[in-house]
């Protein structure tokens, strides 16, 4: 296990989720989170329980995605050396009128934070 690597794998992912990859159903699903954020909400994917938030917003496309999304997650973080059992917290972030960010929280309780910046 790598510890150095959470903020590397969690960015890398976080990015990827809200990149043009994410094309689900004929649409793109960070331009549906990107409208919902728009209208003042705060947004928030567990990725340990899969949960959005705000569950009332959460469309069929974006539940599907974060399926495929977390379904390959325990890989992605493989991948950096990262035990994804080691995280005790891992969350995609955006808050109203903010940068979005992913945060994890390892099993020692130290935070790793890391904003996503906006897909071109």
């Amino acid at each position: 296990m790598k510890y150095k690597n959470i903020k590397s794998a969690i960015h890398n992912f976080g990015h990827s989720f809200v990149s043009s990859m994410n094309y689900i159903d004929h649409d793109f699903v960070a331009d549906e989170i990107r409208k919902i954020h728009k209208k003042g909400y705060d947004i928030e994917i567990n990725w340990l329980t899969r949960e959005f938030k705000p569950a009332q917003l959460e469309s069929e496309r974006i539940k599907k995605s974060i399926g495929y999304w977390g379904d390959n997650l325990k890989k992605h973080c493989a991948s950096h050396r990262v035990h994804l059992e080691s995280l005790c917290a891992l969350s995609f972030i955006w808050p109203a009128g903010q940068s979005k960010y992913m945060l994890a929280i390892d099993d020692n309780g130290i935070e790793h934070k890391t904003y996503i910046n906006e897909a071109p």
